[in-house]
């Protein structure tokens, strides 16, 4: 057992330890706020005192092909990629299977019942679609 002068001398040491560390933190805080006042200037500084407004456009997200739509049982699907449409115009009657499952996020059993097909059938056509989609791109690619 601890005599209770001892433990109120830990707790003072314990309280002066804190108020070091958080002592040292502080300045470092400033230290390091200093240091990039300094050698940084902030970006508000940057537009005011430019004629232009500095921006940049990411390309990535610019639609490059023509898009083309699709009527998928009663709704419109729109494919943004040219290749892609035109290999899904090659498809035939499987199209509408690879369009309800990838661009309107339905299951093999979902599509069974809109097209009054069993769902072994569905997924048969689908991967039939796939295989055959695969190899329309692949002829595509190497045209080019």
């Amino acid at each position: 057992m601890l005599s209770k002068e001892y433990r109120e001398s830990i707790e003072r040491r314990f309280h002066a330890f804190c108020k070091a560390v958080l002592h040292n933190e502080a300045c470092n805080y400033y230290r390091e706020r200093k240091r990039k006042t300094k050698y940084e200037i902030s970006f508000e500084y940057v537009q005011e005192n430019t004629s232009f407004t500095p921006h940049s456009t990411d390309e990535y997200f610019v639609l490059q092909d023509k898009p083309i739509d699709f009527a998928v049982n009663g709704q419109t699907v729109i494919v943004d990629s040219e290749k892609l449409a035109k290999a899904l115009l090659c498809l035939s009657e499987r199209r509408e299977i690879i369009l309800m499952h990838y661009y309107l996020q339905l299951r093999d059993k979902q599509i069974a019942a809109l097209l009054e097909k069993p769902r072994t059938t569905v997924d048969y056509q689908k991967n039939a679609a796939l295989k055959q989609l695969r190899t329309e791109m692949e002829k595509m690619n190497d045209d080019e």
